[in-house]
Formats: C-alpha cells, structure tokens, sequence
C-alpha cells in the first residue's frame, strides 16, 4: 500500500469523473427521498421530536469534530499510507470513540439539563453508538478516498439513505414515536460503516504505533483547529443577527442564506469530497495539481456564476412564488448572498488544495481571517439595524479573505493570477451578458404573472449563457485533445 503508485493521468480523471457523476446521481435521489420522507414523517410525529432529535444532533455534531480529530484527511493527503498507519488511527479513533460515547452516558442528565429538554439524555446516548463504528467509516473511506474510488460509496450511501427513511416512515406509523427517528440512524450508520470497511480492502490488524500516529496527529490538531474556527465562522452570522437583530430578523435571513447557499452545499457533497482525494494524490506534481486546480476553478465557475447570478435575478418572482408577502423582505439579501455564496465556492476549493499540500497552518490563518471578517461584517451591518446591510458588509468582507485563499492555493501549486483570472474571465464575462439580458427582459415582461415571467426568464438567461459559452467549451475541449494527442506522440520518443 505505501509503495503502490498512483494512478496515471487518464486513470485518475475517469475515476474523478464516474465519482462526481455518482456523487451527483446519488445526492440528488437521496435529497429527493428526504425530501418526501421528511414530509410523511411531519403528518405522523409531533413537531416535538424533530425538536429533540435536533438538539441530540447539534450535540453529536460538535462531538464528532474531536472524535474525527482531521484523521480523515490526514490519512487521505498522507502522500504514502502503510498498513501500520492504517491500524493505528483506527485504533486511535476507537478509543476516542468509545470515550466520547460513555462521556455521553454519565452525562445524559447534564445535557438534558444544558439544553433544558426532558427526554434528551438517552437520545444523545443511542445516537452516540455511532460513535463506536465512526472508527471504521472515517478508515476506510480515507482508503478508498486516496484511490479517488468514491462512486461505489456514493450509490451506498444513498441506497442506506434511502432505506433509513422507509424505516423511520414504518417505524413511525407502527407507533415508535422519537425513536423511529433515532433507531434507524444508528443503524444506518452500523450498516453504511461495515460496508465501507469490507469494499475498502484494508483489513483490521492489532498495530499500534505511536511513531505512525505522531504525522496524522500533528496534522489532524491543525485540521480540528480549522475546523472548529470554521464552524465559528459559519454560525457568527446567525448568532449576531439574533442577538441583535432579533428572531424575526434571523429567521428571514435564514431563509435568505438558504437558497443562495443551496448549491454551495450541494456541492460540499458531491464535487469537494472528490477534489480534495485528487489534490492530494497530486501533491508532489507540482504541474498537474496547478493544471487540476485551474481547471476545476474554470468548471466551477461556469456552472456556478451563472446560477448564482441568475438566483439573484430571479429571486424577487422566486419567492413571490413559493412564499407570501412576510418573506419579501428576505430578497434583498438573498440576492446579495448569492455573491458571497460564490466567493465560498472559491474559498473551499482553494482551502481543499492548501491543506492537500500540508499547508494545515496557512489555512488555520486563513479561516481566523475569515472569521474576523465575518464578524466584523455581520456587525457593522447589524448595528446598521438592516439585513440587506448585513447581507452587503458580509459579501464585501468576504472578498477579500477569498483572494487570499486564492494567493495561497497559487503559491502552493507554483500557478499564476494570470492562470487563475483567465479560468474565470469566460463565465464572468458570459454571466454578465446573460444579466444583462435577463435585466433587460424582466424590465419589459409584466410582473403579476410569476409562474409565466419565471419560465421565460430561466429559458432566456439559460439560452443567452450557453450562445456565449458553446464556442468557448468547444475551443477548450478541442485544447484539450490537442494537449492529449502531443503527450501520446511524445511518449514513444520519451521511453
């Protein structure tokens, strides 16, 4: 395993591509199922246990952060990986695991008691079983991470998804109240991290060595450190806005951030979880982790710019639509989200490649900044006493935490703003003739209709984007097989 090479050029990209086709197959049918699934479930349970379940999660969630520890990326961007290495953070990760779950046990009346909720003690104590197979997830898909062969867990992942919610919806019906919310997530968890570990290869061995552990600790406590600076930094926002604003307040900017910062998640979980096993896998060749990150950056911008910005353009009949007359003052900052949304696409992807070069620091840096400019934009904005100001600070603070995150990604791959500037300039420029156009078009079309207005608008602003970017991507792919037909040319001279 430490040894092995790994995969060659056209090898890495077909496993990259059938595993972000999966990905996105697998989530859009697994968002579909809950989707449903949560609908039958809310006619059958009381609004109650949704409430307890949430609390039991928020707990768990931040639970798992010290549990995980980074050992997940840290084995991925592991530039080789031993058997010892393997055994040890499982075994690692076991004994965290099993620490954190009895924590939960004496603790239960604790939490119930901080969270003020009767009843939650044993939820967060069923939940925290899962904590006891996490072990063998985190491995073994850190295995199959680093051989970029994610399409198989996803189609997984989603078939357990779906099966999750079948058992929650019977469970309900026979009468099981919370627990056929609770019950059928551990189990789902059990059987998804045995599956793992038996479709990963790797086997269980009794190593342990602290000399193996010592690399994935160290990048593991800059990895949990990021992390939890993050999360800081993704609920400041809210937790400003409450505080100051009040709950009406943050309730419309929930709904705001909601659809802007749609396709931002959906992508953390279908396009990330596959960028950053390839980042890794590329760390030591220099030239193809620059050309990776260029070229991901330019994909990412062609199929995000114009859906964000045509989201902000649409918003006003969007919502109109779906939602009454006390969500409208949730459109203006929706539609300025939408920007920072897009900056966050940009910080992701750049933050995946530093940490892929080890640069665990550079990034720790990076997201304190950006939890310094999210506070300070959410407060100059909420002391402004308006949501579209919060809305407006937080995009504009966040601009310039995204190009530092962009500097550090060039610096670590040897790339160029040139490089970077030219992989956006395409879409930016055909985005703002597709708004230009939209603009233009929502100006003259009547505004009481909204189902009518919002086909025409999509259908104009999808055919205006792709009449610009057509020729484009045809240029790039006939590039691309140009650059492919010289390297097959000069390999026979080379060997």
């Amino acid at each position: 395993m430490s040894g092995s090479p790994g995969p060659a050029p056209d090898e890495l990209r077909a496993r990259a591509t059938a595993s972000v086709s999966w990905s996105l197959i697998a989530k859009v049918a697994s968002q579909g199922a809950t989707f449903v699934g949560t609908i039958v479930l809310a006619r059958l349970l009381p609004v109650s246990d949704f409430g307890l379940v949430a609390m039991a999660q928020v707990y768990l969630g931040l639970l798992q952060q010290f549990v995980d520890a980074g050992f997940l990326e840290a084995l991925i961007q592991r530039p080789t990986l031993t058997q010892r290495e393997i055994a040890s953070a499982f075994w690692m990760l076991l004994a965290a695991g099993t620490g954190a779950f009895l924590v939960s046990l004496l603790l239960r009346e604790l939490v119930e008691a901080a969270f003020g909720a009767p009843g939650l003690g044993w939820v967060v104590v069923a939940l925290s079983a899962i904590l006891l197979v996490l072990p063998f997830r985190i491995v073994s898909q850190a295995v199959l991470a680093r051989e970029v062969r994610l399409e198989a867990l996803s189609k997984r992942e989603a078939l357990v998804n779906v099966l999750r919610l079948v058992a929650s919806v019977w469970l309900a019906y026979r009468g099981a109240g919370i627990w056929s919310l609770v019950a059928p997530q551990v189990a789902a968890e059990v059987v998804f991290s045995l599956w793992c570990y038996r479709r990963s290869g790797w086997r269980l061995t009794p190593e342990l060595s602290w000399e193996a552990l010592r690399p994935l600790i160290r990048y593991g406590a800059d990895m949990t450190a990021s992390r939890l600076v993050w999360y800081a930094s993704t609920r400041a926002d809210q937790f400003v806005i409450g505080r100051v604003l009040g709950p009406s307040a943050l309730g419309l900017y929930s709904l705001a951030w909601q659809f802007a910062g749609a396709l931002p998640q959906f992508a953390s979980s279908t396009l990330m979880r596959v960028v950053f096993p390839v980042f890794s896998r590329l760390q030591a060749e220099t030239d193809r982790l620059r050309q990776a990150f260029i070229g991901i950056t330019g994909g990412v911008a062609y199929v995000a710019l114009p859906a964000l910005v045509g989201l902000a353009l649409i918003g006003p009949d969007l919502v109109g639509l779906v939602l009454d007359e006390r969500w409208r003052p949730a459109i203006a900052p929706m539609q300025l989200l939408c920007l920072l949304a897009f900056l966050k696409m940009l910080e992701s992807l750049s933050g995946y490649l530093i940490n892929a070069r080890a640069g665990t620091r550079r990034n720790l840096f990076l997201n304190v900044l950006s939890l310094a400019a999210t506070v300070a934009g959410v407060s100059a904005g909420a002391a402004a006493g308006s949501l579209t100001a919060v809305s407006l600070l937080l995009s504009v603070a966040g601009l310039p935490v995204t190009l530092l995150f962009v500097r550090g990604a060039l610096r670590e791959c040897g790339g160029t703003a040139t490089e970077w500037l030219a992989a956006v300039r395409g879409p930016l420029l055909a985005t703002l003739f597709m708004a230009g156009g939209v603009a233009g078009l929502g100006a003259w079309l009547p505004r009481e209709r909204h189902v009518l207005r919002l086909a025409v608008l999509v259908a104009a602003g999808a055919a205006l984007y792709l009449a610009v970017t057509i020729p484009t991507a045809r240029a790039l792919v006939a590039q691309l097989r140009g650059r492919r037909a010289a390297t097959g040319a000069a390999a026979p001279g080379q060997a």
